[in-house]
Formats: structure tokens, C-alpha cells, sequence
């Protein structure tokens, strides 16, 4: 993997907001004409940091979040845009059609899952940390690291950061991160799969 990507867009949907508005602060005067795109609380966390680049996805998806934060960034419009081959004829032809933007780089982490169970969250308050959309998000991501950087953890704002600073996330660094989400993801759902084994 030796090509290197630039960033124009962003999805950033985060439980843990650590270094978050630093890290849209940078990207809104690194990138003067990137568009970030947030949901629910990461929305109303990073308007300000984000120097009015934020778009919250309820208006670009064109549908209302659910109540309680149930449901956020499950659309077509959001997971066509991070799968989507731009090389592809037809999958072009369907994105320009249907208005759908194409995403580059995913900041997504999840509900603290382990964190609710470690601190004796019974069933209901343990099945309401489940993450649903983040995992997706994540995922889909991942899959498509040959053009899509997946970030889920702070520790590595600066490491990317640096390397829009110079042009775009290499290759290199777009796998690494990639083999790292899903190392993520499969330690998040084998701790949620351990918790429902031992449930009663």
C-alpha cells in the first residue's frame, strides 16, 4: 500500500470526546474546505472547535435521528459513502444520482460497553450500551482502507494528523489503522458475547 490519500470529508461520531475538539479544530485550518460530518452529541461537541465545518448527518441523511440516540447514522447515504469504489462506473453513477457524499476518514469510537458491565450495569443498562451504528461505521470503514483512514482511538489524532499535514494518510497507515479497528471491534463484541454467555 503505497498511495497516499487526501482528506476532503469526515464522519466523526464519538462516545469518548477525548482530544476531539482539538483534533477538529486542526483539521477545520488544516483543511479550509473539508466537511465533517457528526452526529447527536459529537455534533454539538465539535460545532465550535470545528469553525462552523460541521454538518450534522440527520440534515445531510435528510432523516431525524430516533429518540434516545437509537438510531444516528444507519442510512444509505451515510455507509454508500464510506463503501463506495469511486472507480467503479456504476457505483459513481448510483452516488451522483442519489446525492450521496463520498467519506475519507471515520472517527468513530463506541459506548463503554465493558466500562457499564466492570461497573455492575444490570441486563437492561448493559444491552443499552451496545453499540449498534458505531460498529458499523467502523467496520465499513475498514473494509475500504485502500481510500478510507478508520480512526477509533485518540492515540492516533496526532500520528494522522501529521500526515494530512504532508498531503494525505499513506497507504501504510491506512492498513495499520484498519487492522486495528477490527482488532477493536472483535475485543468490543467478544466482551458483549461473554457478558449474554454468562447471563442468566
Amino acid at each position: 500500500m503505497k498511495d497516499t490519500q487526501q482528506i476532503k470529508t469526515a464522519i466523526i461520531s464519538c462516545y469518548d470526546k477525548q482530544g476531539l475538539n482539538e483534533f477538529a479544530s486542526e483539521l477545520a485550518m488544516t483543511i479550509p474546505d473539508i466537511r465533517i460530518y457528526s452526529s447527536g452529541g459529537t455534533y454539538r461537541q465539535i460545532q465550535e472547535a470545528a469553525k462552523g465545518k460541521v454538518t450534522e448527518i440527520a440534515a445531510y441523511t435528510g432523516f431525524p435521528e430516533m429518540p434516545s440516540g437509537l438510531v444516528k447514522t444507519l442510512h444509505p447515504k451515510v455507509h454508500a459513502g464510506i463503501l463506495a469504489d469511486k472507480n467503479d462506473a456504476k457505483q459513481a453513477e448510483y452516488l451522483k444520482q442519489n446525492g450521496i457524499e463520498t467519506f475519507d476518514m471515520v472517527i468513530v469510537n463506541l459506548y463503554p460497553f465493558e466500562k457499564a458491565v466492570a461497573e455492575g450495569a444490570d441486563m437492561e443498562e448493559a444491552r443499552k450500551n451496545i453499540d449498534i451504528g458505531g460498529v458499523s461505521l467502523i467496520e465499513a470503514a475498514a473494509k475500504n482502507f485502500k481510500r478510507v483512514t478508520v480512526v477509533c482511538d485518540a492515540k492516533d489524532y496526532g500520528r494522522v494528523m501529521e500526515e494530512i499535514k504532508k498531503g494525505g494518510v499513506s497507504g501504510k497507515t491506512r492498513l495499520e489503522l484498519a487492522k486495528k479497528a477490527f482488532k477493536y471491534l472483535a475485543q468490543y463484541l467478544k466482551a458483549v458475547s461473554s457478558y449474554f454467555e454468562a447471563a442468566k
